[in-house]
């Protein structure tokens, strides 16, 4: 077979996957039973990542980033629930899927929580708001059954993760750094030049002072 076609078959492949990627981030807004849901989603996204993890996440944001996963997940077993119970129908192996990523969802906001209490350094890396975004913003319209799922759907999912990461890095890397990250990391500094000030005055020995006169 030559070259050139299989080249062209790889290519609109590709953007087949691309179109379906593009498709997953959009359709939640065209759905009432997901907008509310997805907005909550993407402005916390916003807001932490340009605001708060410009330059990395701090152990207290990665908590913060946790309960979001465990509170989606939730809903979205509610959600399901509520579903079964009012049609009365039984659980479908593709239900039962829905469930598991529910599952899957709560426990990876879990793992987060408790290594940001603990300080462990994988949550760093692995507690971003934008990893946590982009699960919840990919799984939401599946779960809602508003978009029909397939071994691309999830392909899709996969391979272009890195795309979304890297182009958010880029976007940080090229926007400038927001005027209050300043003068937060200002107001750091000079808490703990106070604290430590005020170490030293404590801990400097202080001897007699002259204004009483020693006991007899």
């Amino acid at each position: 077979m030559p070259f050139w076609p299989i080249m062209l078959s790889i290519l609109l492949f590709f953007w087949d996957l691309f179109k379906i990627w593009g498709y997953t981030f959009f359709v939640s807004f065209t759905h009432g039973g997901t907008i509310w849901i997805i907005i909550p989603i993407w402005l916390s996204w916003f807001f932490a990542e340009f605001f708060q993890e410009k330059k990395g996440t701090s152990f207290g944001n990665a908590i913060s980033n946790g309960v979001v996963p465990l509170w989606v997940g939730i809903d979205w077993m509610r959600q399901l629930t509520t579903i079964l119970i009012e049609t009365q129908a039984k659980l479908s192996m593709l239900v039962f899927s829905k469930y598991i990523i529910s599952v899957l969802v709560i426990s990876y906001g879990i793992i987060i929580i408790v290594g940001g209490i603990r300080g462990s350094e994988f949550v760093r890396y692995f507690g971003r708001i934008r990893e946590v975004s982009y699960i919840l913003a990919v799984f939401t319209p599946f779960v809602y059954e508003i978009i029909a799922p397939g071994y691309k759907y999830f392909l899709a999912i996969v391979i272009f993760f890195p795309l979304f990461y890297f182009l958010i890095e880029l976007i940080d890397r090229l926007t400038p750094e927001p005027v209050i990250l300043s003068k937060d990391k200002g107001t750091e500094e000079d808490i703990f030049k106070d604290l430590g000030s005020f170490n030293q005055q404590i801990n400097q020995p202080t001897g007699r002072s002259s204004r009483f006169p020693p006991l007899r």
